[in-house]
């Protein structure tokens, strides 16, 4: 079906047209209500409305808020299905009139309340599609009529984390609980405020943090980068668990220092970073769940090569080149030696789209254990690349803090 781009003529309210279907509403806006993205308060000509005890805001405005550009490029419409379709930040959105349900990167999303189409040209459209399609915290007070937009969890967690390099606290001041923050990096006592001292001592260090991939899975956000302190380079994966608040209430991790470039010359932090298929996410996380299970922990290592396409296959692990032969010959020479390998315990499967990040365990014969942090990039269904970040677990006399690095 043939879709429309808003013409400049619509571009100023992002009507549709004149001839406004049967179906558009009438709407009569809500007065007092406040609406603040970032902290900043919005100054909004036309008025939000509220729709069974739901806020909308006019879509235009709400676009102008976000940064989405207004043009045909990020924006169109379809008269006949009297449809939005937004196209913004790795997310393509559809919207329709009357529907309860949004399409947001092929999949059906619910909605608090129907989008509306009015009588005047005028799209409204719920403020939790913001959530929901570009995971920004979005909160509705009726009490005081005010929508509080803010920061994605993804964005708080690169702000604490860039905030290494300069030693401020306020960014985790600002996103961490205050009294209920659980920490697993065996280095640092539990809570807030040993993390506070630990990120106030590196002012002045020179410390050097580059963000490489960052997903989100509902309430958990995984960050892969590189983080250099005094000349020494590291790769990291850290994960933080948020509450419903937007607060972070829990946080992992595992480090390594920089290995060389293995025999295909690629590092363990470079390749490809940009998140597709997340419509796949589910799809994937099980694909990868079962790979690990049949492969890594041993379960039927015969289907290696079933999970790949042919020997296509981009490794990021210093040891290894490309290629699924070279799995095949290490697996072959650890068995030939009788060394026992595989994988003891899966923590955690975290995924976005076509990357998953599986948060593992392997125990030695002598009581000691290591955590892996292997991720996976999928495509069309079979495993294509793969980095990992692998660290022993130190011993309990070392421990700060009593949660575990699990």
């Amino acid at each position: 079906m043939k879709k429309h781009t808003v013409t400049a003529a619509l571009a100023g309210l992002l009507v549709l047209s004149s001839a406004v279907p049967a179906l558009a509403a009438e709407i009569k806006p809500a007065t007092g209500i406040q609406v603040w993205v970032d902290g900043k308060k919005e100054a909004y000509k036309i008025a939000p409305i509220v729709q069974n005890k739901q806020v909308l805001i006019p879509l235009r405005q709400l676009a102008s808020s976000l940064g989405i550009p207004l043009d045909s490029k990020h924006i169109t419409f379809n008269t006949a299905r009297q449809s939005t379709t937004i196209r913004y930040d790795q997310a393509t959105v559809v919207l329709v009139s009357g529907n309860p349900e949004a399409q947001i990167n092929g999949i059906k999303v619910p909605l608090s309340t129907s989008p509306i189409l009015t009588k005047q040209g005028i799209t409204y459209v719920p403020v939790d599609v913001i959530k929901e399609a570009w995971g920004k915290q979005v909160t509705w007070d009726p009490a005081s009529q005010t929508v509080q937009i803010g920061v994605s969890n993804k964005d708080k967690v690169v702000e604490i984390l860039k905030s290494f390099e300069t030693g401020d606290t306020k960014a985790a001041e600002t996103w961490i609980s205050k009294d209920q923050y659980i920490q697993h990096n065996l280095g640092f006592a539990s809570g807030r405020d040993a993390l506070l001292q630990g990120i106030s001592q590196l002012k002045g260090a020179n410390v050097q943090v580059e963000i490489h991939r960052v997903i989100q899975d509902g309430d958990y956000v995984a960050v892969h980068y590189k983080e250099t302190d005094a000349g020494k380079p590291s790769v990291l994966f850290d994960i933080f668990r948020f509450d419903k608040n937007g607060k972070i209430v829990e946080h992992w991790d595992n480090s390594q220092a920089l290995a060389p470039a293995n025999p295909s010359g690629r590092t363990m932090i470079d390749g490809t970073t940009q998140i597709t298929d997340r419509n796949q996410t589910e799809k994937n996380k099980t694909l990868i769940r079962k790979f690990v299970d049949d492969i890594l922990v041993g379960k039927n290592r015969a289907a290696l090569e079933s999970y790949y396409n042919g020997d296509h296959y981009i490794q990021h692990n210093p040891l290894f080149g490309d290629g699924v032969s070279g799995l095949k010959q290490a697996f072959s020479a650890a068995g030939g030696q009788g060394a026992s390998f595989g994988y003891d315990q899966v923590h955690m499967v975290i995924g976005e789209g076509n990357f998953v990040l599986v948060v593992s365990e392997i125990k030695s014969p002598q009581g000691t254990s290591t955590a892996v942090y292997d991720m996976w990039r999928v495509e069309n269904g079979k495993v294509a690349e793969h980095w990992d970040v692998v660290q022993d677990v130190p011993p309990k006399a070392e421990w700060k803090n009593t949660n575990g690095k699990f």
